[in-house]
């Protein structure tokens, strides 16, 4: 009897337990989109989740992008289709544009808010917790829209041991140590670092580079025009956010500079190809010695300390001209919530946690346990939060009895420096800016169009700024536009499917008319055809007629679209100068491109010739030849980087045995596109199975016959061979010239466009229109101008063909 009143109350409990747990409110689930390397941000997750008792549950993930400024689409997509994540770890430079766009939340009231009701919560946010240009570089137009995290900030290394080695000629110079004038030191102005560029160069008995003393914008550091421009006083905005500034006489002078150092060392060419011969960590040219100075961010401190712990350097303030401060740069990345988020509420808690000092406590101490099971000691990161940092250089750092004193010391500079550092432009066109100020250093520093290094670089950064005001000009001028309404363009859609299903039906009614084995035929014409059109409309017919409609608008994804009409259309063909016209430039690379369209067919032909012939092992070379052209884009691409390499590439060493001098390849802007042409005749063994097709097909008859008649190999070839593979030549070139115009993984992974634009294909523009512009408008113009183009070369080569092109069942 107990036992059974044990088990009704047992019952009875569980029961209650669980209408409780049925009526207990759902936690909020919010989704938050990382950094791609972040291991650390599980257990900030959990913690997170604790300390709200269940009641917020966190998802975290990734974009799996390169990076969510370069790379947005991603994000974009989410934001647009209405499901966005909840906070994502962003890029600071960006948000000024991304906010100008609508594309975040804007934070100013639950911070405002948090201010008002629990100033003394641990987890409130106050702006004088933040490093000033952390904290300003977050907000736009006086609003805050992302809450800082990290930070960087830019100086100078260099290799004592380096500078020891000349050390008479730098003293001479003026480079001493300030506290001791008998013994070198960095350098301290621009004048004494390009005596050190040129003292501390050194060059191989086959006159290539062997060690630099300084490279202006190395690809292993972290320097750009911006902070040139900046030590030379440059200010690169107005004001008021509306007048770019960066062809000021300044920014002139800070890329002239910047010019004269690449000359000293042969041209940025030979620098570049210096640079490409370091691939990865255990080249990097700094801790090998092959480099004694490069201007880089604070966490190249923990690669020093891991790679080269016991190596002497040292860290200074980049050396600004004579008679200005020398100064750094900071960037970094910050929260934000995406416009659309479900939960903004308790995403901006999540912020809140993921800025605090619990949280970069929890952080680093992960990070110091994994650095001491590989026995190296640990440096934390630099918070964009001054009290979280100052706490944090003191208790892992400063504090440390094991850790050198110079890595304290260059610790120490870097957080020093951080309220006087400077940062970028809050614009809505940083994306725009940043990538002119890249146009602008290349075309300087290759001197593009003047081999005056002052007079090239005010011409480079006129066009460039040109372009940055265009678009300044384009928000802060434009006229009032009509908004596009998606109904017209549903409607039509809808209209057009419409339309299409009764000729469809019209048509089958007219073909079934017909009796026996034919109606049958007809149904069945009809069924096999239905999978691709009814897969047509639903995926392709949609996005093929918004793209066209938004071809004649302004549209960036997170506004409505506004009619402009024609205006993408004539900015394409008309804007000047042409020298920036991106479109001209992008389709004559292109078209350029088109001489490796012959040169392959001509490739896979001779091959599938030479493989046309019954011997033993016959299959085994086919397989050969094929598995370049399934070998996968990416993987294909960084090997050729490295046999283009212009000091170690194996290409260039083929060369060498014949005397000759390889050039730069993919750092030169005459050999750069020469160079993909031929990495695409490495993939030639695709066309060669459809050679192989026609050979096979080409009856043996008319060889014997040519043969009877006195006719060579060349002549067989010349009359028979060609006139019966016609019909695949045609096919070949008609596909070749289809896919010369859709080039871009090459460029995307092996040159970035560069150098100097040489490599920006047609669909890479395209793509940068569309994603990193978001002009989504005109990326649609050029993708309706493209298929023009397709379109009337098809046409073209279609009826030419009527003339050479032989069919065997003509006759």
């Amino acid at each position: 009897m107990i036992r059974v009143r044990r088990q009704i109350v047992s019952g009875v409990c569980i029961a209650m337990a669980m209408s409780v747990a049925a009526f207990a409110e759902e936690p909020v689930t919010l989704y938050y989109w990382g950094n791609e390397y972040d291991l650390q941000i599980y257990p900030l997750v959990r913690d997170f989740e604790f300390l709200h008792q269940g009641r917020i549950k966190v998802i975290a993930g990734q974009s799996g992008s390169v990076n969510k400024t370069d790379d947005p689409q991603r994000l974009l997509c989410a934001v647009a289709g209405g499901d966005p994540p909840d906070v994502v770890f962003f890029d600071r430079f960006a948000v000024g544009e991304w906010a100008s766009r609508g594309a975040f939340h804007c934070l100013q009231d639950l911070y405002d808010r948090d201010l008002r009701e629990k100033p003394d919560d641990p987890f409130t946010l106050h702006r004088d917790q933040f490093f000033t240009p952390c904290w300003n570089e977050a907000n736009f137009d006086g609003k805050l829209y992302a809450v800082p995290d990290d930070t960087d900030i830019r100086a100078l290394y260099y290799n004592q041991d380096m500078l020891e080695r000349r050390a008479d000629e730098l003293i001479a110079a003026g480079c001493v140590d300030p506290n001791d004038p008998a013994k070198v030191g960095p350098p301290r102005n621009w004048d004494q670092l390009k005596a050190a560029t040129r003292i501390l160069m050194e060059r191989g008995p086959s006159g290539k580079l062997e060690r630099v003393g300084f490279i202006p914008n190395s690809r292993f550091g972290n320097s750009w025009l911006y902070i040139y421009g900046w030590l030379n006083g440059a200010t690169f905005m107005s004001p008021d956010g509306r007048t770019a500034l960066l062809n000021s006489p300044e920014v002139v002078d800070a890329l002239a500079y910047m010019t004269e150092l690449y000359d000293i060392m042969g041209g940025a060419e030979a620098v570049n190809g210096f640079e490409s011969s370091n691939t990865g960590v255990e080249l990097d040219p700094f801790l090998s010695g092959r480099i004694a100075m490069m201007i880089t961010g604070d966490a190249y401190l923990s690669t020093v300390m891991r790679f080269q712990r016991n190596m002497d350097y040292g860290v200074t303030l980049a050396p600004a001209p004579e008679g200005r401060e020398p100064l750094g740069w900071s960037g970094g990345y910050c929260f934000v919530i995406p416009a659309g988020s479900k939960h903004p509420e308790e995403a901006y808690k999540l912020i809140k946690y993921l800025s605090s000092r619990r949280a970069y406590e929890i952080k680093n101490d992960i990070k110091k346990q994994l650095s001491a099971t590989q026995g190296v000691p640990y440096l934390p990161y630099i918070s964009a939060r001054s009290d979280v940092t100052y706490w944090g250089v003191e208790h892992y750092v400063y504090s440390d009895p094991l850790l050198p004193q110079r890595y304290k010391d260059s610790m120490r500079l870097f957080v020093d420096s951080m309220p006087f550092a400077k940062y970028r432009p809050v614009t809505p066109v940083g994306q725009v800016y940043w990538n002119k100020q890249v146009w602008a250093m290349e075309r300087g520093i290759y001197k593009r169009f003047d081999p005056d290094p002052k007079r090239n670089a005010q011409k480079a950064l006129d066009l460039a700024n040109a372009d940055i005001q265009r678009e300044l000009d384009r928000i802060y001028k434009a006229t009032p536009l009509p908004t596009l309404s998606w109904t017209p363009i549903l409607v039509s859609y809808l209209v057009l499917v419409l339309l299409m299903f009764v000729f469809v039906i019209w048509r089958f009614g007219r073909d079934t008319q017909a009796r026996g084995y034919f109606r049958s035929e007809f149904y069945a014409g009809y069924l096999f055809a239905a999978p691709w059109f009814i897969g047509f409309l639903v995926f392709s017919g949609g996005p093929i007629l918004f793209s066209l409609f938004m071809s004649f608008c302004n549209y960036d994804v997170f506004n409505p679209p506004k009619w402009v009409g024609l205006s993408n259309y004539i900015e394409m063909f008309t804007q000047m100068p042409i020298s920036t016209n991106i479109f001209y430039k992008s389709l004559w690379n292109t078209v350029y491109m088109a001489l490796a369209v012959p040169l392959g067919m001509a490739v896979g032909l001779g091959i599938a010739m030479l493989l046309n012939h019954e011997v033993k092992g016959m299959a085994i070379y086919r397989t050969f030849f094929y598995l370049p052209a399934i070998m996968p884009a990416v993987a294909a691409s960084i090997l050729w980087i490295w046999v283009f390499n212009p000091q170690a590439g194996i290409l260039n060493s083929m060369l060498a045995w014949f005397g000759i001098h390889g050039p730069a390849w993919l750092q030169n802007e005459t050999w750069s596109k020469p160079a993909l042409i031929i990495m695409s005749l490495w993939g030639a063994g695709a066309s060669m199975i459809v050679w192989l097709a026609g050979l096979k097909g080409i009856p043996t008859h008319l060889y014997e016959a040519a043969e009877l008649d006195g006719a060579g190999p060349f002549r067989q070839f010349w009359n028979v061979t060609l006139p019966m593979l016609s019909p695949y030549i045609l096919f070949n070139l008609i596909m070749g010239l289809i896919g010369t115009f859709q080039i871009f993984t090459q460029a995307y992974i092996m040159t970035r466009g560069g150098p100097v634009d040489s490599t920006l294909f047609y669909a890479y523009a395209l793509f940068n229109y569309a994603f990193q512009y978001m002009r989504m408008g005109y990326a649609s113009a050029m993708a309706w101008v493209l298929f023009a183009i397709v379109l009337v070369l098809t046409v073209l080569q279609l009826q030419l063909s009527k003339r050479w092109v032989h069919y065997g069942s003509e006759g």
